[in-house]
């Protein structure tokens, strides 16, 4: 006999729907991206193709970015039925981090790997070994501890900033000041197009398999057993997603560093406002985190402008807005727990 509320959490939403809402925030990331364009200093000197293809590449680099890191969010919240889990807080964009930092500093000592190619995979293995730790430090007897999760994340997050730290000290001082700029979550229009294309078909592939496992984390939101029993293969999803996870994490943190609290703040906000169907959030949640950093990046580079300051790192403005919605969130969790 099935579950009356997983019946009715399965039934909220057709493919209709799931297309339209679709396509209308489509449409709603690509006016974002072009106005975002238009934001800024521009002289009518400026106004060359050149500056046109830099900021929508940069803007591009940004909503890959701000995708792939809300929906890792919105899936791991799903998977741990947690709403403070995300890359950040749990570690995996400081993994991949590690990994680009190691993979870029083993390109400077001796010309091992070619940049495109040691960033990427690096990033990958850092995030996929950190997943792995956390994971394993929060399990107990097959259960997942979320307060333990959250602090192995933070953990885990000490000892990889630990090592990036230590990898500055091996490398040449005039790179030091680039590795750090990165280190902060920022964004560029230098993106070579190949690691650019590479970055993007990854994400565009774990948002399809995690839009796939929308109705399995729905399931798996009514607790492990009842998952189990309506078919759900809770291990495998759980070792899927955090790979999957790995893999966009990955992704975003080659092209733009650690950037904190997107995965946080938006599945959230979109789950307050469309409902806790993952079908959904995972549509929503990618094209809104999409339009979110590239003007939260557009912010940061008018803001730059006006303090002839240069372009901030959208990494600050994501933590100085992420830090207190994290307490927010926490709190409110405590107080319901009494």
């Amino acid at each position: 006999m099935s579950d009356p509320a997983s019946d009715n959490l399965r039934g909220t939403l057709s493919a209709k729907k799931l297309v339209l809402t679709g396509a209308v925030l489509l449409l709603a990331t690509v006016a974002v991206l072009g106005a975002c364009s238009l934001v800024g200093v521009i002289s009518l000197g400026d106004l060359t193709p050149l500056v046109w293809k830099t900021r929508l590449v940069r803007l591009t680099v940004a909503g890959v970015v701000g995708a792939a890191l809300a929906t890792a969010g919105m899936a791991l919240q799903g998977l741990l039925r947690n709403p403070l889990a995300e890359p950040y807080i749990l570690g995996i964009s400081s993994g991949a981090g590690v990994g680009v930092l190691f993979g870029l500093a083993m390109a400077d000592w001796w010309g091992a790997l070619p940049k495109w190619l040691s960033g990427p995979t690096l990033a990958l293995a850092g995030a996929a070994v950190t997943c792995a730790a956390v994971y394993g430090i929060a399990q107990r007897r097959g259960r997942l501890d979320p307060y333990v999760l959250l602090l192995s994340g933070v953990i885990v997050n000490a000892f990889n900033g630990a090592v990036m730290l230590s990898i500055y000290l091996f490398v040449k001082p005039y790179v030091v000041s680039g590795f750090m700029v990165w280190a902060m979550g920022n964004l560029t229009d230098n993106v070579p197009a190949g690691m650019l294309i590479t970055a993007g078909a990854c994400v565009l592939a774990g948002w399809v398999v995690l839009l796939a496992r929308g109705a399995a984390f729905n399931t798996l939101g009514l607790g492990d057993e009842v998952a189990a029993t309506s078919g759900v293969p809770v291990h495998w999803l759980r070792v899927e997603t955090f790979l999957v996870v790995s893999l966009m994490t990955a992704a975003a943190v080659t092209l733009a560093g650690p950037v904190g609290f997107v995965g946080l703040i938006v599945p959230h906000v979109c789950r307050l406002v469309v409902g806790p169907d993952h079908r959904r959030l995972a549509v929503v949640s990618a094209l809104v985190g999409a339009m979110f950093l590239m003007i939260a990046d557009t912010l940061c580079r008018v803001v730059g402008e006006l303090l002839n300051a240069g372009d901030l790192p959208v990494g600050v403005l994501t933590a100085l807005c992420g830090g207190p919605f994290f307490i927010a969130l926490l709190r409110g969790r405590l107080k319901g727990g009494r």
